[in-house]
């Protein structure tokens, strides 16, 4: 939910990697997101298509990282 607005809105979620909560959130934290771009391949199984990897995480309000993922998008690639 964090990232919504952030991503194309024609991407597909296909999934997440490396899901980690490394540091717990309490009731009063404030939290905010950083995604980083870390890959882009194409998709093997869709021509035309390609996967993209955004690095997600979670900090919060002392920079500790509270939730660490790889989440991977298909999508439409540019003709």
């Amino acid at each position: 939910g964090l990232t919504a607005t952030e991503i194309n809105p024609l991407a597909f979620t296909y999934g997440y990697e490396r899901l980690r909560f490394p540091n717990p959130v309490y009731i009063g934290d404030t939290i905010k997101s950083r995604i980083t771009i870390s890959k882009k391949v194409d998709d093997p199984k869709r021509e035309g298509f390609g996967q993209v990897t955004e690095t997600v995480e979670v900090l919060n309000q002392n920079g500790k990282t509270v939730l660490y993922c790889e989440h991977i998008l298909l999508v439409e690639k540019k003709k």
